[in-house]
């Protein structure tokens, strides 16, 4: 008899659908986009991290909820989702390296130094970061924000008269503020790693905004030459990124948006249309898999190595464990970082 090391990928797919059937209505799937594209076809939900949110917050009632993502996001169901519901991630150890860029002792540092200059600041924390940093936020009137709300998040903070301390990636950052036309010399960057003794702290005085030293490896890895290449192949391709891209390659790219905004102009566009994608491979390849009638290429192939943690025979494993009542560890989150993450996660979702 196959153990489930050696079980194909059909078998543990009809496996998947018969533990469904007996969980029925006790169970949610959630799937982050750059799940791999049998994860995303076994899902109940699939969507970005705003859209996953907002369904967590409202529509996700089952029993058990199993969030296939990397932590931060299994993270974020926990703390949006009701007491009496399960949430099961099925590989702890994919993390997400850009949320851990940022850890709560250099941000309360950071924000010492900052109020400690007279002005005004609110954090707005990526989505992509831990529960006690988005508890922070909670705590200090700011709030949570995604790559498809993070301009209006920007734009709220900066209409009550406060500058935006934004954290923990600068690309996302830096892209949204040269859309609303800040300038580099208006943005001040904080780097966590340089002694804060060596900042130029009076120079935060006319700063429109203060960005985290932070990035996401998968989007730094696509350089102008890959828009270019892109061109010179394709011709009249259409080139579209995720804002956590670099600068140089966003201005050059037609399009910049969320994953659901890319998947959402992609999906609209004619037949025959050509676009090359600059985000995490294996959503370029459920894009392309579901657009037959287009032309879709990867400006270049970076793969989200700890999504790819999250296996079809990890979700499976979940599964059978909950159909047979076989222990296995929940998502948790300390119940005070969760209170005043979840204020922090409400005020994103009201302002989205």
């Amino acid at each position: 008899m196959s153990t489930r090391e050696t079980l194909s990928t059909e078998v543990i797919r009809q496996r998947i659908a018969a533990a469904r059937e007996k969980l029925g209505k006790d169970l949610t799937i959630f799937a982050h986009y750059y799940q791999n594209i049998d994860i995303v076809r076994s899902a109940d939900f699939v969507g970005d991290s705003l859209q996953l949110a907002q369904i967590a917050s409202d529509k996700a009632r089952a029993r058990y909820i199993v969030f296939c993502a990397v932590s931060f996001m299994a993270e974020m169901a926990r703390i949006l989702c009701e007491p009496r519901q399960k949430v099961f991630h099925p590989e702890s150890s994919a993390k997400c390296p850009l949320a851990e860029m940022a850890v709560i002792d250099d941000v309360e540092k950071a924000w010492a130094r900052l109020t400690g200059t007279g002005r005004r600041f609110m954090p707005v924390v990526y989505v992509n970061s831990r529960a006690d940093l988005k508890a922070f936020c909670g705590k200090n009137g700011g709030f949570v924000c995604t790559s498809a709300n993070a301009r209006k998040a920007m734009e709220y903070v900066l209409s009550q008269g406060a500058v935006p301390f934004f954290f923990p990636d600068e690309n996302l950052g830096r892209n949204t503020a040269h859309a609303m036309g800040i300038l580099d010399e208006e943005i001040f960057l904080w780097d966590p790693v340089k002694d804060v003794s060596d900042m130029d702290f009076p120079g935060i005085a006319g700063k429109k905004a203060i960005l985290w030293r932070g990035f996401c490896y998968v989007h730094v890895a696509f350089r102008p030459s890959d828009v270019e290449e892109a061109r010179k192949t394709y011709g009249d391709i259409s080139v579209i990124v995720h804002p956590e891209c670099t600068p140089d390659v966003v201005r050059l790219s037609d399009h910049v948006g969320s994953t659901s905004y890319i998947k959402k102009t992609v999906e609209a566009a004619g037949p025959g249309t050509k676009w090359a994608i600059g985000t995490e491979v294996n959503f370029v390849n459920c894009l392309k898999a579901d657009n037959p009638d287009k032309l879709i290429v990867p400006l270049r192939e970076c793969e989200c190595r700890d999504m790819s943690n999250v296996t079809l025979l990890k979700l499976l494993t979940v599964l059978e464990n909950l159909v047979e009542g076989r222990p296995q560890p929940e998502v948790a989150v300390d119940p005070e970082n969760a209170r005043y993450a979840r204020i922090a996660l409400e005020r994103m979702l009201t302002i989205t």
